[in-house]
């Protein structure tokens, strides 16, 4: 007789259904970590302390390639705060001035110094006669351009910098036997203070222009100092005999200034300006380079020294020569004025008059044309 299957038995399979779920679940764990690997790959770091995840908050949406960039973040300026005391120049020594000679030179204004036909026919012309002992060279001038490729970190920093090397002009100065002298503004600097608003003197909220436009920096702010000793300290280094800072001087305003640090005393023109005058001629000291100041002839005449800084009796103990602007009908008195309080060293060494023609009654002098 013929058998049906479903009338064969079979027995149960016990372990049939157990089996097919965890084939299923293991199926389902290794996709879903192959998955979770591939998603966790950008949250992975590593770093010194080995591997681990990190989320974020949130995903940024992504910049459109035409938008504008994000503006730098812009800081306003913290004044900081110095205790300024009264100057003591006690331990300025008067004596020092022995060595000096007098001096017969031509001035040489910055725009003929960036000309490079006009500095070689000024220079030839001085180096080949007998009627100039030397050269002052105008290097920096108000507008705060440099003449020089300065490598300060401020001048990089805000592109006062010029491109020209003087160095084969004072190499044949001195074959020549002549001197070479570098002149500096110091607070008028219209570059510094508009392109760093920090270190300008401030008047109403903005830097501080007098009336012939000259903008002017603050004489109490030590980023200014520091630069001023950088440039001199460049400029010795390139081998100039002498540096003759011109502007140095605290401008007078009736319109009150804003200083950029706090102070704890009353503003003092002379304590401002004689410090900074000090830190240049320290920041000098052993170079063999003379340091010289150029006076404001208003300032002397007027007697603004507490006003404008420039404090006769301490010029005279900080610096090795004082230049006077003048002219032959005021000369004597701007001698007289000037020498009264001068007590250490000869007039004809120390004493010297910028001016047009030249002075009878002066062995010293500076020709500018």
């Amino acid at each position: 007789m013929p058998y049906r299957p479903k009338d064969i038995y079979r027995g149960r399979r016990k372990f049939r259904v157990p089996l097919n779920i965890f084939l299923f679940a293991a199926v389902f764990l290794l996709a879903g970590a192959i998955a979770a690997f591939y998603i966790l790959q950008q949250y992975i770091v590593y770093d010194a302390t080995g591997v681990h995840l990190e989320f974020s908050g949130g995903q940024e949406e992504p910049v459109p390639e035409d938008s504008a960039p994000t503006p730098e973040p812009t800081f306003s300026p913290v004044p900081v705060e110095i205790i300024w005391e009264d100057p003591d120049f006690t331990d300025i020594d008067l004596g020092g001035w022995e060595d000096l000679q007098s001096v017969q030179a031509r001035f040489i204004p910055m725009r003929d110094v960036v000309n490079g036909q006009a500095l070689t026919a000024a220079v030839t012309d001085i180096a080949g006669g007998d009627f100039y002992s030397g050269a002052v060279l105008e290097m920096k001038d108000s507008s705060g351009q440099l003449a020089w490729p300065s490598a300060s970190s401020t001048a990089v920093a805000y592109g006062t910098g010029g491109a020209t090397d003087v160095t084969a002009v004072i190499d044949a100065l001195h074959e020549a036997g002549k001197t070479a002298a570098a002149q500096i503004s110091c607070f008028a600097d219209k570059l510094l203070t508009t392109r760093n608003w920090t270190v300008a003197l401030q008047s109403g909220g903005a830097p501080y222009t007098d009336a012939n436009g000259v903008c002017w920096a603050d004489p109490y702010n030590r980023t200014v100092r520091t630069y001023l000793c950088e440039l001199a300290a460049e400029l010795a280094a390139m081998g100039f005999d002498e540096i003759i800072l011109a502007d140095l001087y605290h401008p007078v305003s009736e319109e009150g200034f804003t200083y950029s640090v706090t102070l704890r005393t009353p503003a003092n023109p002379v304590v401002a300006v004689c410090q900074a005058g000090k830190r240049i001629v320290q920041a000098l000291d052993g170079t063999g380079t003379a340091v010289s100041v150029r006076l404001d002839g208003t300032s002397l005449r007027l007697g603004l020294g507490d006003q404008t800084g420039q404090d006769i009796d301490i010029f005279w103990r900080l610096f090795a020569r004082l230049y006077c602007p003048s002219s032959p009908d005021i000369l004597a008195s701007d001698m007289e004025l000037a020498l009264d309080r001068m007590k250490s060293g000869s007039a004809d060494t120390r004493f010297v008059p910028i001016i047009g023609l030249i002075p009878e009654t002066c062995e010293s002098y500076v020709i500018a044309g």
